[in-house]
């Protein structure tokens, strides 16, 4: 299954009567790393959280937010041990004492007021973050199916290519030794075994057989990885190094223009391929 490394997944839902919205974004990144922003009273829950997104994401830059979006996280309480010690010194300093203290004043000292967090609900938290991430896969499987089919039809060239590279095989050598031929008889008399010799030589430099039959079997794996179950980026990658590997020394052993014309465009090709792998999980 070919998952791409883009994808989308957004939730809405409601812990402690709080309204939050969860959102999980993914881009290309050759490796996988997640950033969590969430809000402070879910701080403890970062590193579960991470856990379940690799579940679900083994490749690219995952992006998950979560914002609170209306009510009350904590309760506002007045510190009573802080609040005693200043009016403990506000009496000791003011002959007054705590009469002449503003209240609003009084709110400004520090750590006069303390917040208190109820612990998440664990129960209600988790089962929407699941459904953005199943969003997410499947925005992520979705479009993972066009670049396949994109990329399909970019191999069917390639092969159509190098069918005509085998039939042009056959020519290459044919001519190269001709050619050869025609040069020796403008030198004269040369004995015929060194002539033979040197022919096979040619012949054996210009062979793209070899790289041929590598090409086609590179081509039938990338072909396959399309139904493995597996993250095959990685993969991909590698064979489209290898193909580009072969087509290069096609092209270095070309001795007649029809021959490096097609190498010309099967890198093209596989430089348009290459291009869309770097999508792909």
């Amino acid at each position: 299954m070919i998952y791409s490394m883009t994808g989308f997944g957004r939730q809405r839902f409601e812990v402690n009567g709080t309204i939050l919205t969860a959102e999980i974004k993914t881009l290309n990144h050759k490796t996988l790393d997640i950033h969590c922003r969430l809000p402070e009273s879910f701080s403890a829950l970062e590193i579960p959280l991470r856990g379940l997104v690799k579940k679900y994401v083994s490749r690219g830059r995952a992006d998950v937010r979560i914002s609170l979006e209306q009510g009350n996280m904590g309760i506002i309480e007045l510190n009573q041990p802080v609040y005693d010690s200043y009016l403990k010194i506000l009496s000791a300093i003011s002959p007054a004492g705590s009469a002449s203290i503003d209240p609003v004043a009084l709110l400004t000292l520090p750590n006069i007021l303390i917040s208190i967090n109820p612990d998440p609900e664990e129960d209600s938290f988790w089962p929407p973050l699941e459904r953005a991430l199943q969003q997410l896969k499947e925005d992520r499987m979705r479009e993972g199916a066009l670049l396949w089919q994109d990329i399909l039809e970019k191999v069917s060239s390639i092969k159509d290519l190098v069918t005509e590279l085998e039939a042009l095989a056959i020519r290459q050598q044919q001519e190269v030794g001709d050619k050869f031929r025609q040069r020796l008889a403008q030198l004269g008399d040369i004995d015929d075994s060194r002539i033979l010799t040197e022919i096979a030589l040619l012949v054996d430099k210009s062979d793209i057989n070899e790289e041929l039959v590598r090409l086609q079997a590179h081509l039938a794996e990338f072909t396959k990885c399309g139904s493995r179950q597996e993250p095959v980026g990685r993969r991909l990658e590698f064979l489209g190094q290898e193909m580009l590997r072969e087509t290069n020394t096609i092209g270095a052993k070309s001795a007649i223009y029809d021959v490096s014309k097609i190498a010309v465009d099967i890198k093209s090709q596989l430089e348009k391929i290459r291009e869309q792998v770097q999508n792909i999980e």
